[in-house]
């Protein structure tokens, strides 16, 4: 099991959760992943990886993404 992707306990992290956290700091909708496809926020600093989310997360669960180190 990579350590670097999963939590000490196996689990995913939540990254859209995270994130919509970030965007409540920064004063904005917390709407990170909830798009459908669709976002009219162009000035949105993770608009770009939002509405890629639903791809990304299938790369994240499959221990995919490029992150891995080879032994």
């Amino acid at each position: 099991m990579n350590r670097k992707i999963h939590g000490s306990d196996g689990n995913f992290p939540d990254f859209s959760r995270l994130i919509q956290s970030i965007q409540r700091i920064e004063g904005n909708p917390d709407c990170f992943g909830t798009a459908g496809g669709y976002c009219d926020r162009q000035d949105c600093k993770w608009r770009g990886y939002c509405l890629k989310e639903p791809e990304n997360r299938l790369l994240t669960e499959k221990g995919g993404g490029g992150n891995e180190t080879t032994a």
